[in-house]
Formats: structure tokens, sequence, C-alpha cells
């Protein structure tokens, strides 16, 4: 296993950066196809557009296994650039999918989202029904998913689709919400809370799942769809107390709830560890705590 080459689309992005650096520290042969330049200079760099169906094919060439991670994530983005998204989350996985029938590819990885189970109430499993998106980006990680699990049934391709619940950590864009809480909490700024602030996630560390998606590649995940997320349901309202705790007082500003605003779900991840054998190892506070320190250190 510690020869297989191994492509990362997205793999210089925030997530795919930590999965880059995970699997090159367990030995394996890592190739970026990506348009910006890998942060670890031991991956090598194949420049280019998961778009275009001839950047695909070529950065295919001699890989055994793909991590499939690039794709339009910032739901704004998606939400006014409808075919940006659809183009590059739909249609750059399709190209993936074409380019890895004429590659001997082992395993084909998906991150997909927990997203896709909608405004679900209570606990999500693997086997909670998908129903109709309620967005754009949520629509296409479900077509995503679609076209994973029909490519595999018409040509054979292995695969694992793994939900990510809501991941935080060094290197996450400014906009998402614990980047923005904290860089605010940091200058003294009000930092807004919608509702009673009782809306929460699952949050997973990134190394956690940078780890989990590594443990992917062991055949228990082969033609599985595994849910990833953080052991703990941490509401808004202890986002912000933890960032006292940590940072001292600052302005809170109180709003009230959105139009569409969600309470959240707990996610279970009990397929993980009897699949994976995997656990997150970091406690939400630690994570932020660290979080806070890299934010601290740049």
């Amino acid at each position: 296993m510690k020869n297989l080459a191994v492509l990362v689309t997205g793999g210089s992005g925030f997530i795919g950066s930590h999965l880059v650096d995970s699997l090159l520290s367990r030995g394996y042969k890592v190739r970026v196809f990506d348009k910006i330049k890998p942060f670890n200079e031991k991956a090598e760099w194949f420049k280019g557009d998961i778009s275009s169906r001839e950047d695909a094919h070529d950065a295919l060439q001699d890989i055994e296994t793909v991590f499939h991670l690039a794709a339009v994530a910032d739901v704004n983005v998606a939400r006014t650039e409808p075919e940006l998204c659809l183009n590059v989350n739909e249609n750059g996985t399709l190209n993936l999918l074409r380019a890895s029938s004429g590659q001997d590819i082992d395993r084909f990885i998906l991150a997909s989202t927990v997203w896709v189970y909608g405004k679900t109430e209570g606990v999500v499993t693997e086997e909670t029904m998908i129903t109709h998106p309620n967005d754009m980006y949520t629509k296409t990680k479900i077509g995503q998913e679609h076209l994973v699990y029909s490519w595999s049934k018409m040509h054979s391709l292995p695969y694992t689709i793994l939900r990510y619940d809501i991941p935080y950590g060094p290197r996450m864009r400014s906009n998402m919400a614990i980047a923005s809480f904290t860089n605010k909490a940091l200058r003294n700024e009000p930092v807004t809370v919608y509702g009673d602030g009782n809306q929460g996630r699952c949050w997973i560390y990134v190394t956690d799942l940078a780890h989990a998606n590594c443990l992917s590649l062991n055949q228990t995940a082969r033609n599985e769809i595994i849910n990833l997320a953080g052991g703990e349901f941490v509401t808004i309202t202890q986002i912000v107390d933890l960032l006292k705790k940590r940072l001292g007082e600052f302005p809170v500003k109180r709003e009230p709830s959105r139009p569409g605003d969600f309470q959240g779900v707990r996610t279970s991840i009990e397929k993980a560890q009897h699949l994976l054998g995997w656990r997150p190892a970091t406690s939400f506070e630690k994570g932020l705590t660290e979080y806070i320190a890299s934010v601290r250190q740049t």
C-alpha cells in the first residue's frame, strides 16, 4: 500500500491540503490536481481544471486511487453562480469518472457532505432518506453521489462515498462560521448570533477528517457510504462561550432567526467506527484552541 499512487483533486484547498499531508506522512505517493500550488512541496502538482476532460484524463495517468475533493464548496458562490457550481461539481466529477474508466483505478473516493440529508431532525445515519435539496450546493453534492454510484454499477468502478459533517481547523476559509467568529473575537468586533443560538453541528477537526479519509483506503470501505463527524453536537452558543473562555470578553450581537435557519442534526458515526475503526481524536474545545493558536501565528 505504501507505493500506492494517489490523486487528490482539490488537494491545495482546506481539507485537501490536510489529506495530502496525512497521505504523505504515511508514505504514499501523492499527486495534487488543482489550479493552485499545493502547501506541501513533497506532493507532485498537476496544474489543471477538473472542468476540462483533457486535464482530467492527463491527471489520472499512472494513478491507482482517486480522492475527489475539488468542488465549489461555498454555498454563497453556489447560489450566485449556479452554472459554475454545476459545471465544477457534477461535470467535473463526470470527467474524472470517465477518465477513471480508462485507467486501472482501484478506488474512487468521493468527498460528499451531510448536507445531503437536508433538514432532517434528530440523528442521521447512512440509511436516512435523501429528500429534495433546498439549495444548489446540496443539489450538486447529491448529483455527485448519484454519478459515482451509477458509474460504479455501469463500469464496475469501486467507490467510497464519505459524507463530511462541518470541518474546521487551520487553513479553513475566513467566511466559515468558526473562522469568522474567531477573527471577530480576536479583533473585539461583535459576533452575531441568530435566534436562540442552539443551532449546531457535529463539527469535525480537519486532521481527524484527513485521518478518516486515509483509513477509507481499507477494503472494508469498498463500495460503502460512510458518515464522518465529530463526536459532539456543539451549538453556536457553546462556540461563543468557548471563545470567551480562551480570548476573554467580546461583544455579541443578538438577532432574530433568519428564514431557513436550521437547528442542525446529530450525525451518527457508528458505521465509521465499525468499518474503519475510527473515532475523532480531537474534542471540540481542543480543536478550537489549536485553531486559535494557528490564527495567532499568521
